[in-house]
């Protein structure tokens, strides 16, 4: 009777682990959709707004102009924003990867000055396009407040 006992109470509570390993897995995979549509959503906005002040600019000037949006820069927000969703699974990196994201793109945009194939408006509308393609998709949390 005392072994059944056992037996029983061992069963609840490896039902009860596995209960909360798979609300753990959901939460995770729900997360990594979200995590993925924003990526998704962003890169999408910043195609159109590659599209609308980069190739069509130079489309209607016929040439190789300066004001056109960099399309480094935007590649490397890019990039960098997907890379957050790995840093931002410890706190501790938050502030060491917002200094090193901001000096690399600083780097970028001042090759791409420098080279003379943009200038300030060019990367400040790449700076513009990368901002809004971030917040559109995540606006509810843009509203309540960024926290770090």
């Amino acid at each position: 009777m005392k072994k059944n006992k056992a037996r029983s109470k061992k069963t609840k509570e490896t039902a009860k682990k596995q209960k909360v390993k798979n609300q753990e897995n959901k939460k995770l995979n729900t997360k990594t959709e979200q995590q993925l549509i924003w990526i998704s959503y962003t890169a999408i906005l910043m195609v159109i707004g590659l599209i609308f002040f980069k190739y069509l600019p130079m489309y209607l000037s016929e040439g190789n102009i300066l004001y056109d949006a960099s399309y480094h820069v935007l590649f490397t927000i890019l990039l960098l924003y997907i890379l957050w969703f790995f840093i931002d699974q410890k706190k501790s990196w938050r502030i060491p990867y917002f200094i090193f994201s901001g000096a690399l793109i600083i780097i970028v945009s001042l090759q791409r000055i420098i080279a003379q194939e943009h200038n300030e408006v060019g990367i400040m509308l790449a700076l513009l396009i990368g901002a809004v393609s971030i917040i559109i998709p995540r606006w509810k949390e843009f509203m309540g407040g960024v926290k770090f």
